[in-house]
């Protein structure tokens, strides 16, 4: 698209209220990639039994909805998080109260968070490196199905 007209759209934008500009890339991540990943990282983790406890999933939320993991939106209630990995394929989910008491039990922004229930250090370590590993984990599915350009990441 020719500079001139980009900048005309983008001018156009700021007059609608309702309309966010999220994006001027030329690669646009498709659903389906995201889901492919986020599915890669859960299989990952289950795989290595980064899970040690149901609630465990909750850290994974948080982190979606801390905008964390590129390309996953926000999750407006546990249940939607629940059917979002049953969508997926995962079946063995903890109760969407399970992750509703993790929610409330956490505060703070990741990495820095903090516990109501105040557990010792080796368990605040082990919960904030669920999030981490499933960082990790999605990144390398995303490089891994992606083309291989880091543009485009």
């Amino acid at each position: 698209m020719d500079d001139s007209v980009f900048e005309q759209i983008m001018g156009m934008f700021g007059i609608c209220q309702g309309v966010e500009v999220v994006s001027t890339s030329k690669v646009v991540e498709t659903k389906a990639l995201v889901d492919q990943c986020f599915a890669a990282a859960i299989r990952e983790l289950r795989e290595d039994n980064v899970f040690k406890r149901p609630g465990d999933y909750t850290y994974i939320i948080l982190g979606a909805n801390q905008n964390l993991i590129k390309g996953v939106g926000y999750f407006y209630s546990p249940l939607e998080f629940l059917n979002y990995l049953k969508q997926l394929g995962f079946d063995g989910l903890p109760g969407r109260n399970t992750i509703y008491d993790g929610i409330t039990r956490t505060f703070g922004k990741f990495p820095d968070w903090t516990f109501a229930d105040n557990p010792k250090q080796g368990e605040i370590i082990r919960r904030r490196n669920v999030l981490s590993r499933f960082l990790s984990a999605y990144n390398k599915a995303r490089l891994r199905l992606s083309d291989g350009s880091s543009d485009s990441l």
